[in-house]
């Protein structure tokens, strides 16, 4: 992008560095269709993107890309000079989020702060730039959630964007909790914010406490894989590329004030799935495989399932592309090569 020439939008991206944002960022930048776009990546660069800037290292030479290192719990008042006082920005995503369910047992107070008040304090200084505005500024919000916020789901059973939420654990109850507080923002002062709400998102470059990246990567070293309970639970999966989509997809002609999931029609079991990427692991490496798995005990609440309908944005032109097992194959190739 040429320097002189001013960009249509500054997007702020929340939690850039890490797995779904860096992918979103590495797609955009590069993207003739968002040339006159610029992004900035404000993360912490907490332990999922290694600590480092390395998944958007090849970013940070491109004209219409910063990186601004920052942690939205603590430093406030960055965001407030941001957003606020220079108004640097016309668009804001935020894929900013602890995810880990398993940590947040251990931790929950860490995700309290990490998942509510982080994203709070983004709230409020759109709130406020708003205000400073007379609330006529023309912006977007894009908020990123997850379908642990509907709970746990029986057979048969599938849930919309209008269904109630009852989360089981600390991670999905305070993804449920700033869902609840950004109603609140909207209601309350009419802030544009689209909420998102995703089947399990896979892809290149996931932190392996993850079951899919983990898997691969105990192929990968032949040590065991490690399934809680018995793995008859039951998930449902999107492909990055798809969930990148998605997101553009609400981004440019979704409703204001609107929530949208994004979903897929395969479900499968915990076991069934690592014994697929098992199977297409030895196909593609052309040799049998050491590891073996291995049942650990269970989370103290694991859900069943979770089945979300996603009927709303398909209405907006978007259906999944990729299906599981060829999103898999992707993956195990990626992984073999990195």
């Amino acid at each position: 992008m040429d320097q002189q020439v001013k960009p249509l939008r500054s997007v702020l991206v929340t939690g850039g560095a890490g797995f779904i944002g860096s992918n979103f960022l590495r797609y955009v930048c590069r993207s003739p269709r968002f040339a006159y776009f610029h992004f900035t990546c404000l993360d912490k660069l907490s332990y999922v993107s290694e600590e480092s800037t390395k998944f958007i290292e090849d970013l940070m030479k491109l004209p219409n890309f910063d990186f601004i290192r920052a942690d939205l719990s603590s430093e406030y008042r960055v965001l407030e000079r941001l957003i606020v006082e220079e108004e640097k920005f016309t668009d804001f995503i935020n894929f900013a989020a602890e995810s880990s369910v398993d940590r947040s047992y251990e931790e929950p107070l860490f995700f309290t702060r990490n998942n509510i008040f982080a994203t709070q304090n983004l709230l409020e200084c759109v709130r406020l730039l708003m205000a400073k505005n007379d609330f006529n500024r023309h912006i977007t919000f894009i908020h990123i959630s997850t379908d642990e916020v509907y709970g746990d789901q029986q057979s048969g059973e599938a849930v919309d964007e209008q269904s109630r939420l009852e989360p089981t654990n600390p991670y999905s109850a305070t993804k449920a909790a700033i869902d609840l507080i950004i109603n609140a923002y909207v209601k309350s002062f009419h802030l544009p914010i689209l909420v998102v709400r995703s089947n399990n998102v896979y892809g290149y470059n996931q932190y392996p406490e993850k079951l899919i990246p983990m898997t691969i990567n105990a192929l990968k070293e032949d040590k065991p894989i490690t399934i809680h309970g018995d793995g008859h639970q039951r998930r449902r999966f999107v492909f990055i590329d798809d969930f990148i989509r998605a997101v553009l997809c609400i981004w440019e002609v979704g409703d204001q004030h609107e929530i949208y999931n994004v979903g897929s029609d395969q479900e499968i079991c915990n076991l069934k799935l690592v014994r697929m990427i098992r199977s297409l692991y030895e196909l593609i490496t052309g040799s049998k495989s050491n590891s073996e798995i291995k049942f650990v005990g269970d989370r103290l609440y694991n859900d069943e399932r979770y089945d979300v309908t996603y009927e709303k944005l398909c209405t907006l032109g978007w259906k999944p592309t990729i299906n599981l097992e060829e999103g898999l194959v992707k993956i195990i190739r990626y992984t073999l090569k990195h």
